[in-house]
């Protein structure tokens, strides 16, 4: 658009028209008007220092919104639950609950666990000769990793002791066997044991 022309689209205005109602549709109006693009406002936030300001302010003020938002909503009960977390002394219902439920399941399950290590060692002990419902209280049904050589141990504990109380009554002249010079008769029980 040449100066003439404007001048001639100026003249007729009043001092209360619009002037860029004067200028739609022609050349001015599309050469100053440019499409707000990524890479245009990317430009102008680099190369203008108020623009860059203004935009700074704008997060600022949002990040800061956001910020009291989150405090308002959130901080308290974090606070609350780290509190709780470090003296351990209050805690919520839900949290006792699940508490009693592990010590209970927990119990529940040494208990299992230890009748069937009482089975065990009962065979043990049956096996070695012993009369379990004598013996077991002498073994720890708790802790079964070594229980086969505690075992193994009371038996040769057990063996020796009656040795050396034999050996010293026959030392000692004590001991008589059955039948024999007449100091004692041998019944159908001793000889049937004899046997096998």
């Amino acid at each position: 658009m040449l100066k003439k022309d404007v001048l001639e689209k100026i003249k007729d205005l009043k001092d209360e028209d619009d002037i860029n109602e004067l200028l739609k549709g022609t050349d001015v109006e599309s050469t100053f008007k440019t499409e707000p693009t990524l890479d245009v406002f990317k430009t102008k936030l680099s190369s203008d220092k108020d623009f860059k300001s203004y935009m700074d302010s704008e997060k600022d003020t949002h990040a800061n919104k956001s910020l009291e938002t989150w405090k308002t909503n959130n901080l308290q009960t974090l606070i609350n639950d780290e509190v709780l977390k470090a003296t351990g002394k209050k805690k919520s219902p839900e949290q006792i609950k699940i508490e009693e439920l592990e010590k209970k399941f927990d119990e529940k399950d040494r208990e299992a666990q230890n009748l069937a290590n009482q089975s065990k060692v009962k065979d043990l002990l049956t096996q070695t000769g012993f009369d379990p419902t004598k013996t077991l209280e002498f073994f720890n049904t708790r802790n079964i990793e070594n229980i086969e050589t505690s075992v193994g141990n009371f038996k040769s504990i057990v063996d020796e002791l009656v040795n050396n109380v034999v050996k010293a009554a026959i030392a000692d002249g004590n001991y008589t066997p059955p039948g024999e010079n007449g100091a004692g008769e041998l019944s159908a029980d001793d000889i049937a044991k004899m046997m096998m």
